[in-house]
């Protein structure tokens, strides 16, 4: 029985990373592996029209679906890109903790509980990611879906301010969800609500989260600046995804 579970488990690891190179190869035609997953099981209805992103109503939570936990005081600069600019590390790019949750009208609320309030960033692009993959090899459809949170910081020389949304579809290579606007953000976490057609609609999924921050806001048309912190860990997966 070990045996058999092992086998299972295996491939399940090995057909996640195939999901995760087939959308790499189509977006950058570079090479990337990842053997560090969490698994979800959705199983939505998709039956709703909640639209753009909302901010959260604590009392319409169902169920946690899903949720990974990361050491405090584990974030350092790796670097993406060349820079001289060195930031500070604060502890809103530290991940504590993340989940995902399923209200009762099956929208899907992704969290990343941090160790500060990631309001207070006032300098730098902050920005929070999920990648998320479904696999389907009997059919040979695979989706992979990045969900970017990005903080302009109020201090900064970005040419717009404060916190967005936009979900990437990598497969077929454009956007399910345009950089969106959100209000506000709650403390010590960034937390969002979406509707799971933007995702595909997908019943079960694997994900991984990372912090990244832009310091340079000159030039925006490439990656982050540097990767910070990441969640289950795995710096190598996220540096060679820009690669």
């Amino acid at each position: 029985m070990k045996s058999h579970q092992s086998l299972i488990v295996i491939i399940t690891i090995i057909s996640f990373s195939i999901s995760i190179l087939t959308s790499f190869l189509l977006t950058t035609n570079n090479k990337l592996q990842s053997n560090t997953i969490c698994n979800v099981d959705c199983n939505n209805n998709n039956n709703n029209n909640s639209g753009l992103p909302l901010l959260i109503n604590s009392h319409n939570l169902k169920v946690l679906i899903g949720n990974t936990v990361d050491a405090k005081y584990d974030t350092k600069l790796i670097t993406l890109d060349k820079t001289t600019q060195m930031p500070e590390i604060h502890g809103f790019y530290d991940i504590v903790s993340t989940q995902i949750s399923k209200m009762y009208n099956n929208d899907l609320i992704f969290t990343i509980n941090l160790d500060d309030d990631p309001n207070k960033n006032k300098k730098y692009e902050s920005t929070y990611l999920w990648l998320i993959s479904q696999l389907d090899p009997l059919n040979d459809h695979n989706q992979v879906f990045t969900i970017i949170i990005p903080n302009f910081g109020s201090e900064s020389n970005f040419r717009i301010k404060g916190w967005y949304l936009a979900i990437y579809d990598n497969i077929n290579n454009k956007y399910s969800l345009p950089l969106s606007r959100i209000d506000k953000m709650t403390d010590n976490k960034v937390e969002i609500t979406i509707d799971p057609n933007f995702i595909g609609g997908i019943l079960d999924f694997n994900y991984t989260t990372a912090v990244m921050i832009r310091v340079n806001d000159t030039f925006l048309d490439k990656q982050p600046d540097y990767l910070i912190d990441s969640s289950p860990d795995d710096n190598t997966f996220w540096s060679k995804w820009f690669l």
